[in-house]
């Protein structure tokens, strides 16, 4: 038997493990097997009879209660336990759905029977301990239920983050905070268990934390389920909570104040309640004024991340400009003019239907702006956001509760009734595909899905702008714009023009070639390692050279070293979690442009990336490290040995 159960085998033959074993293999829905051991014989006994008679009604029992159809469901489970009723799982069944009833009291006498048929019954203890804690006010009755429940399970995870939910509302954050740790030990991927934590920071008024773990519960549960909703709640409170409008102020600030200085030109920022956008740039180049103006519209939330987005705009027109690569998005009375003629056959129907003449083209002349608008800013917006995400951490709730307001509005845009009544199919499709991008993009960067809402027929474009976004370069932002435009068949509604030739005879030509001089990010000559420490690696690294040992790799993690030196445990912990959700996306190590939001205002290569990988899970989860199947054990060794000789970059 130690050989049919090699658990059992591997304890040291040990024979209680062997009786677990025997009696999961042989249980039978909730008819468990009598197993005694005596003189090295196994006598193991099945109601096989009661099985037969017993497990289809209740499996049935089962299918009633997840239809919430209880009264039915009672019925049929206290049949079952007058024919048996020393089945314990009747009993924690019954509990079950008078809990669920809210009967509190005869939900815990049915619990009380189960346990008495048998004391190992895990669900039992933990819905015990569930009802006293929840609706009883009794933590410490509860806690020795709970307590119960470990010892037969210990490596129940699951288990574990229940039990940590129910102790948080209840003024225990110190004895939640135990069972999780065991719970992240045992499985760092299960999501209750960070939707947990987000719960647990929440309690303790640490909304950061609250809002970074509710994200991550969101990145690892797929579905759209119960914790799903929850884990969005939470996040949504979180973000909520961190939004302050001094801090805010003092991030818009301190990102205009730096534009001013590179690109020599006032910012000017106003609240504009009549906008009919959520917010929008005016270049000074474009409306001959001396300075930048950003408007926005209140009534949107945090609006700071909108004059983030705007002010974005603006630097990356200017990077463009610089590297001679930045184009003007034009419309003409032609394009329009093609616009409005595609729709003739449509704009006849809504004639037919009563609508005059010239309501109809003033609404498909919104719609000309409108699409034209997706147009242009959906593909550099993509850009935009990450630019944000990355370089912008402290703005991310803000980004967070902003972006998610406005996929609403575009879903309601392109799937409310009223609208879909009088809007052209074709442009709706194409508006349509544009919100999706943005609802991929989103997905990507927080893990809410808002797809399906969109009722989509196709997903298209994003996997594009995923390509580009490895290799982008100033400018070739529009390479994407016009590539969707041809894709939807829009390149006829607008042009994208060389500003330099554009402005060609303009009196702001002087303007724009002063700017030129202005010494801008990016612009100069990497400059080589000049302190003693940058000359010892290099020295210490040339002397390893062809010791089958990659020294990017080591140099990276050296790198690594001394960064996370600087950090405590729990963001060494962070960075590493979410550095594994990256990698789990798969990484090129040949490729570059990565970036890891906990980690500022630094751009990545593969390799790098992998360095920082390897090193964050060596500190942080070095039990786990031989699972990433990372091939880097040598070249740790070696970044050690060399921050241990005071080895620098």
């Amino acid at each position: 038997m130690f050989e049919l159960f090699p658990r059992a085998k591997d304890a040291g033959n040990n024979i209680d493990v062997l009786k677990e074993e025997i009696e999961k293999f042989y249980t039978v829905g909730p008819f468990k097997p009598a197993i005694t051991i005596v003189h090295g014989i196994v006598d193991i006994t099945i109601e096989g009879e009661l099985i037969e008679q017993h497990n289809s009604r209740y499996r049935k029992v089962l299918d009633l209660s997840d239809e919430r159809r209880f009264e039915e469901a009672k019925e049929e489970i206290r049949q079952l336990i007058k024919e048996a009723p020393h089945i314990s799982e009747y009993h924690r069944v019954l509990g079950q759905i008078l809990s669920e009833e809210g009967e509190q009291d005869d939900a815990i006498n049915s619990l009380i029977d189960a346990l008495r048929w048998d004391p190992k019954n895990h669900w039992a203890l933990i819905m015990t301990g569930n009802i006293l804690a929840r609706y009883q006010n009794d933590i410490d009755a509860a806690l020795k239920y709970y307590e119960s429940a470990v010892q037969l399970k210990p490596n129940d995870y699951a288990s574990l983050t229940i039990i940590a939910l129910n102790l948080i509302p209840n003024g225990r954050p110190e004895k939640a905070r135990e069972y999780l740790d065991k719970a992240f030990e045992i499985n760092p991927a299960y999501p209750n268990m960070y939707y947990a934590y987000a719960k647990l920071a929440e309690a303790e008024h640490n909304d950061k934390q609250a809002f970074e773990m509710a994200v991550v519960a969101l990145f690892k549960n797929p579905r759209k389920d119960l914790l799903y909703k929850q884990s969005l709640e939470s996040a949504m409170r979180a973000a909520s909570a961190i939004i302050d409008v001094e801090v805010g102020g003092d991030i818009v600030n301190g990102f205009a104040a730096r534009l001013e200085e590179e690109f020599g030109k006032n910012i000017v920022i106003e609240e504009d309640a009549a906008l009919k956008t959520a917010a929008k740039i005016e270049f000074a180049e474009n409306h001959d004024r001396e300075f930048h103006l950003v408007k926005y519209n209140p009534a949107y939330p945090a609006v700071h991340h909108l004059i983030m987005h705007e002010l974005a705009h603006l630097l990356f027109a200017a990077q463009a400009r610089v590297a001679g690569k930045n184009k003007l998005f034009v419309s003409y009375d032609n394009n329009k003019q093609k616009f409005l003629l595609a729709l003739d056959r449509e704009s006849k129907k809504l004639s037919k239907k009563g609508y005059d003449d010239a309501v109809i083209k003033q609404y498909y002349t919104a719609l000309f702006e409108g699409l034209n608008g997706q147009i242009f800013n959906t593909p550099i917006d993509l850009f935009i956001e990450d630019y944000l995400f990355v370089n912008y951490p402290d703005l991310m709730p803000y980004q967070f509760v902003s972006l998610l307001g406005l996929i609403h509005e575009g879903i309601q845009a392109t799937t409310e009734e009223k609208i879909l009544t009088i809007a052209p199919p074709s442009i709706l499709s194409k508006s349509k595909t544009f919100n999706l991008v943005t609802a991929l993009h989103f997905k990507k960067r927080f893990g809410v899905d808002l797809i399906e809402e969109h009722n989509p027929t196709k997903s298209e474009f994003y996997r594009e702008y995923e390509e580009l976004r490895m290799m982008h370069t100033p400018g070739n932002e529009y390479e994407l714009l016009q590539s969707f435009a041809k894709q939807l068949y829009l390149q006829n509604y607008f042009a994208l023009v060389e500003e330099s030739g554009f402005r060609q005879h303009s009196d702001l030509i002087d303007r724009l070639c002063a700017e030129a001089k202005v010494d801008l990010p990016g612009s100069d000559a990497a400059k080589p390692a000049e302190n003693l420490a940058e000359k010892k690696m290099l020295v210490f690294t040339e002397a390893h050279e062809g010791k089958d040992i990659n020294m990017a790799v080591t140099r990276f993690m050296v790198e690594a070293l001394h960064y996370f030196k600087q950090l405590s445990d729990p963001e060494i912990h962070a960075i590493a979690m979410q550095i594994g959700l990256l990698c789990g996306e798969g990484i090129s190590p040949d490729k570059e442009g990565y970036s890891v939001p906990l980690i500022a205002g630094k751009s990545f290569t593969g390799y790098q990336v992998l360095a920082y990988y390897y090193v964050s899970w060596a500190k942080a989860f070095p039990e786990y490290l031989e699972q990433l199947q990372l091939p880097f054990g040598k070249e740790y060794e070696f970044a050690l040995e060399m921050v241990g000789m005071g080895g620098g970059l």
